[in-house]
């Protein structure tokens, strides 16, 4: 215990520069009230932190929009994390995401030296002796690695992303000061503890971190490369994987015009309105069909390659829906098309983190009066990201939480969507979908797959009925013999109810700790009042003693309370 006290007290020490950065960072975005939250403005020898208000310069900027700036100038780890929160509609309100969409993580490239410097320890070799040509001007940068091109001895152009140098130190060196803080909040401040900071921090640890290692990043290439083998619709940059590491990632160059170059791309002879058919039925079929999704397919990620074939890159970010999520997603989606108020209520309640409500009858309403609000319209003028965010907000209003994974879902439909429209406002994103989420749907039913769940379940069942004599058997003996033990286990801790017996001991303890210590202050007060001798000048030698040693109790009962939480 003492030694872990030392270790935090030594890591806060490490810590101390960075925050007083952070907290320097607020301020000057006005962000008064968290230097008071955390309290440690005397670090940075500030006075009273509150908010100003001016009529005009920074602090009159809306709150959401301070705070964007405030992250992207607290550098790549703020940027990340900002951007993965504007996809978490749950905990975010409407004024914020918009603005944490706008966040830039575009930074001043690092000099082309390092990078080759990198290239040549992570490889093993110069970049002269493994690219014929290497450009030393970045074809693109973002806040954790940037990409040049160059061309390999066989001809073929590539892209090379190299990691920033030390970038791994300061996320790691971020993302301690961001368990700090949330833990803090978590303990201290009840409006957000119930939005779980701790595991809010916790699941962006691990996106961040796995974007960190670009091989990560090469296996979630080739796994989507391999699930659009013939497709000629798309186009996957191949991985060069003799030339890849965890901070330099080597693949096929994809070279295009921007998606949003809509003048561009009619210029060009492409029609705007079956390229956006294209692209929206590519996330579909990656969400339905696959399950496994390119988690940001924004137009900086996406490119039209010849006469129309979208080019998608960055595989950093990818998003997972198991079998039985797919299942509950299409039904939304067919529910939605279908204006079936029961089957979205039901597809809702499965993918919810608890999958029921004890309120069914309230829900059914809500879920009515926001088919009413916002479906009650043309399918084509509907707007699904819209939707499935409002959606969110119906899901707080009855206590439920929808499942990580659907966030990242969310969004990539959002941006998708947001790009179709550009291209062709009377785009029908939603009917587009239903044909795939049909699909998945009625292929739950067909024969092949019934017949193969049917020979699952007998085999299971066989298996059941051959092992569940012996099992009995055993059973009955340990209850014969008085054996058998029931382990119960409670809401209040998963080990059972030691911990509270622990609890309630402590109590019983401290309790009687306190009854004895009056007691001997009580006595000891009367035996000095007394008078009674031996006597230590003109005070009672046996009143003092009493006195001081109930005086050692009360002391080491208000230290063992603070020290266990407080008083």
């Amino acid at each position: 215990m003492i030694f872990d006290q030392i270790k935090g007290a030594v890591e806060f020490a490490s810590h101390l520069p960075r925050y007083r950065e952070i907290l320097r960072i607020l301020w000057k975005y006005g962000f008064g009230d968290v230097l008071k939250l955390v309290t440690l403005q005397h670090v940075v020898g500030l006075e009273d932190a509150t908010i100003a208000v001016h009529a005009d310069g920074l602090l009159s900027k809306p709150l959401p929009e301070r705070m964007r700036l405030a992250l992207e100038e607290l550098g790549p780890t703020f940027v990340k994390f900002g951007q993965i929160l504007s996809s978490r509609r749950d905990l975010v309100t409407d004024d914020y995401y918009v603005e944490l969409c706008k966040l830039q993580s575009g930074v001043p490239p690092f000099p082309a030296r390092e990078a080759r410097k990198i290239i040549a320890e992570e490889l093993g070799e110069p970049v002269s002796k493994l690219f014929v040509k290497f450009e030393d001007e970045p074809v693109g940068g973002a806040s954790m690695a940037q990409v040049h091109s160059a061309e390999l001895p066989n001809g073929e152009k590539v892209a090379v992303k190299v990691q920033r140098p030390d970038i791994t130190k300061v996320i790691e060196l971020d993302l301690a000061i961001l368990r700090d803080l949330a833990r803090f909040a978590e303990s201290h401040v009840p409006t957000m503890s119930g939005l779980n900071p701790v595991g809010v921090i916790e699941e962006f640890s691990g996106t961040l971190i796995k974007e960190l290692d670009f091989e990560n990043e090469a296996k979630n290439a080739e796994r989507f490369r391999e699930q659009f083998v013939g497709n000629e619709s798309i186009k996957v940059p191949a991985i060069f994987r003799d030339l890849t590491t965890s901070r330099v990632l080597t693949m096929e160059l994809v070279e295009g015009r921007s998606i949003s170059d809509t003048e561009g791309l009619e210029a060009a002879g492409i029609d705007p309105v079956e390229l956006s058919e294209n692209i929206t039925k590519l996330i579909y079929e990656q969400i339905f069909e696959f399950g496994f999704f390119h988690g940001d397919p924004h137009p900086g990620n996406i490119f039209v390659v010849g006469d129309g074939v979208v080019g998608l890159i960055d595989y950093g970010m990818m998003g997972t829906f198991t079998p039985g999520f797919r299942s509950s997603v299409a039904h939304l989606i067919s529910g939605l098309a279908e204006k079936n108020h029961q089957q979205v209520m039901r597809s809702i309640l499965e993918m919810s983190e608890e999958g029921y409500t004890i309120h069914s009858t309230k829900m059914l309403s809500d879920v009515e009066e926001f088919s009413g609000i916002y479906l009650n319209q043309p399918l084509r003028d509907i707007n699904l990201g819209l939707v499935l965010n409002k959606l969110l907000e119906l899901l707080r209003a009855n206590s439920l939480r929808m499942k990580g994974s659907f966030y990242l879902g969310i969004k990539a439909l959002t941006q998708v969507e947001a790009i179709g429209r550009s291209l062709n406002p009377d785009i029908n994103f939603i009917m587009l979908g239903e044909p795939y989420a049909m699909k998945l749907i009625q292929g739950k039913y067909h024969p092949t797959r019934l017949f193969e769940l049917g020979r699952k379940l007998l085999s299971e069942s066989l298996d059941f009925l051959d092992e569940f004599p012996h099992d009995f058997r055993n059973l009955y003996q340990r209850i014969k013999h008085g054996k058998f033990n029931i382990p119960l286990e409670h809401k209040i801790d998963p080990e059972g109810f030691e911990p509270l017996r622990k609890t309630l001991d402590s109590i019983a303890n401290r309790l009687a700790n306190a009854i004895l210590a009056s007691s001997v202050l009580i006595c000891s007060s009367i035996l000095v009042l007394a008078d009674l001798p031996p006597k230590i000048g003109s005070v009672p030698i046996l009143g003092l003693a009493g006195l001081i040693w109930g005086m050692y109790m009360c002391l080491r009962l208000v230290l063992s309370i603070w020290k266990h939480g407080g008083l």
